[in-house]
């Protein structure tokens, strides 16, 4: 909150200097026995509020002085009371003399950060509305005081009010509109942006609509307004960090390269920065321009790991390696070093030996150690060391028995080899512990589905949406199931739409949709979301099934050809199926 600048007059000071001494009884007297000191004189109402003030403003310094103690010699909360109350006094006393916006906002400043929150503050800056109904400092700060409460409905209605009042005050539109932006409110903060004048908006302005047409996916218009901003002041890295983003999203990843590097040259402010522009330069297949960025960067080790990650899932693992070295320059090497070697010595260099024995590096007492147990589970798994695969899944139940994913890995590995009564055993037993986990349900009723028990699975997949209605696993299973046995197609493809908007970007997830609108005979739809999936995911036996089926329904025989021989190529389990499915074309 700002501070009130308000200065004594040499005069005044003296005086109450000189009274000062004298009720201390500092002033010298030439005689052994001191005549009876006369009653004060009563301040004047002038002095008086220089009194406040002073009183004010040391106890406002010592508060400071606490916030500021290096040392961490901190007072008690008792006495920080104490303080804030001498000081709230003297206010009240300079308000109930001379009552001024100023004087309220120092005010709602002494509780700002309060423990308990902004309702002190807010009763500050309400007393002052009171006073100062139009005041657009104190509107704007009790506004915030209910964004520190999280109450960002109340805060927009604050900001309204006054702006039925004030129609053309932009810097308070302004406000508005990014308020209702933080509270996911786009479209109302962009028809708050917009009513500010061409010839007004700012490029603080231009920035709020370039953020909000971002987020409502307006990106060429959002585009056009962060320019704008970004012409408008040359300096504001926000809206250029906003604006290589928005290029970013549209794929012109040549510009969004060179925003990104023009902001790094003016001092790089946002640590982010440069992970995105190594990002991009990935997408540029420029790994070497990536590596030189990432090797220049901060050596801190939260850097080093998002750097490191991005070249690891980009599959460029041998410049990701030579990040990851980074972390061994200072002594002790972290855990982080060891697992991710081991992930790129599996799948970068088809190593598993080398993988395992990197994860025997992860120490137990880590953070990382469940983790590097699941992964040597998996690699002796897939090894075919199936005794040293139940026996690291096993220590992992035992060390960490309230773990759901080792009862899931452990049933996966009995369910790879044939056998469905052990799988179900494995997960009832992690049930006994975990009743309601969604995901231990979830694989449950995937297995009651794989041995023909399916309304067994779709009510644990029902039970588990009533709990947990965003569980993207259970949205696309039930959507896909009542597709598959032409139950109820509306209902499933809300459920497998709702599925993609949360993981938009998951190919099973984009064959259900696919499937669903197939089901319900909107081609065209069916034929969109298909090739989004095997864009993603060219692999999947399912999937070119899927795509064949949906394609020969179009009549394009040639591209249903192609799609079931894939789908042979990557292994069908209904090979035959799909034989039947190719002669008949």
């Amino acid at each position: 909150m700002p501070h009130m600048t308000h200065r004594l007059p040499a005069n005044t000071v003296l005086a109450a200097t000189m009274i000062t001494l004298a009720l201390l009884g500092l002033t010298a007297c030439s005689t052994r026995t001191r005549a009876p000191l006369p009653s004060p004189r009563p301040l004047s109402e002038s002095a008086e509020l220089d009194y406040d003030y002073l009183v004010y403003q040391d106890q406002l310094q010592r508060l400071q002085r606490h916030e500021a103690d290096a040392k961490g010699n901190k007072i008690s909360q008792k006495e920080i009371a104490k303080i804030k109350a001498r000081a709230e006094a003297a206010l009240n006393n300079l308000l109930k003399a001379t009552p001024t916006p100023q004087l309220y906002l120092e005010k709602a400043g002494l509780f700002w950060n309060d423990p308990s929150g902004a309702t002190r503050s807010r009763m500050a800056l309400k007393e002052g509305l009171a006073q100062f109904p139009d005041n657009q400092i104190l509107t704007i700060y009790l506004a915030n005081s209910y964004i520190v409460d999280n109450e960002a409905d109340a805060a927009i209605d604050v900001m309204s009010q006054y702006l039925k009042r004030h129609p053309n005050d932009i810097p308070a539109r302004e406000r508005l509109g990014q308020m209702l932006m933080d509270a996911g409110k786009d479209a109302e903060a962009l028809d708050q942006l917009k009513a500010i004048p061409d010839a007004k908006r700012t490029a603080d302005t231009f920035y709020a609509m370039g953020r909000v047409q971002g987020n409502l996916e307006m990106r060429k218009a959002a585009i056009n307004n962060l320019r704008k901003a970004v012409a408008m002041d040359p300096d504001f890295t926000e809206a250029m960090v906003e604006l290589a983003y928005q290029y970013d999203m549209i794929k012109d990843y040549v510009a969004a390269e060179k925003t990104y590097t023009s902001i790094l040259a003016n001092g790089d402010p946002f640590p982010e920065v440069r992970l995105r522009l190594i990002n991009v330069n990935l997408k540029l297949n420029n790994p070497d321009r990536a590596l030189t960025m990432a090797l220049e960067g901060p050596q801190s080790k939260s850097f080093i790991l998002d750097a490191a990650l991005m070249f690891i899932n980009d599959k460029f693992y041998a410049q990701g390696s030579t990040v990851l070295d980074m972390l061994t320059s200072d002594g002790e090497i972290p855990a982080e070093y060891f697992f991710n070697k081991a992930v790129i010595a599996n799948e970068g260099e088809n190593d598993q030996e080398k993988a395992l024995a990197y994860l025997a590096k992860v120490k137990e007492n880590d953070r990382l150690y469940p983790h590097a147990l699941r992964f040597q589970a998996q690699l002796y798994h897939a090894q075919g060391q199936e005794e040293k695969a139940f026996a690291v899944v096993r220590k992992a139940k035992a060390l960490y028995p309230d773990g759901p994913i080792f009862y899931i890995i452990e049933s996966s590995f009995f369910e790879s080899q044939g056998n469905w009564t052990a799988a179900e055993k494995v997960l009832k037993e992690g049930l006994k512990r975990m009743a309601d986990n969604p995901n231990l349900n979830y694989t449950l009723a995937m297995i009651y589905d794989q041995v023909g028990r399916r309304s067994e699975g779709l009510e644990l997949l029902e039970a588990i949406l009533h709990d947990h209605p965003d569980h993207t696993g259970a949205l696309n299973s039930v959507g896909y199931m009542l597709a598959d046995e032409n139950l109820d197609l509306d209902r499933a493809l809300v459920l497998v739409q709702k599925a993609a908007m949360l993981e938009p970007d998951n190919p099973y997830i984009l064959d259900s949709v696919a499937w669903v609108f197939f089901k319900m005979n909107r081609l065209d739809e069916a034929w969109e979301n298909i090739r989004f999936a095997v864009d993603i995911m060219d692999s999947d036996p399912t999937i070119w099934e899927h795509y064949g089926d949906i394609a020969s329904a179009m009549g394009k025989v040639k591209s249903a050809g192609r799609a079931y021989n894939l789908s042979l190529k990557y292994n069908s389990k209904y090979s035959d199926r799909i034989k039947k499915k190719l002669n008949a074309l």
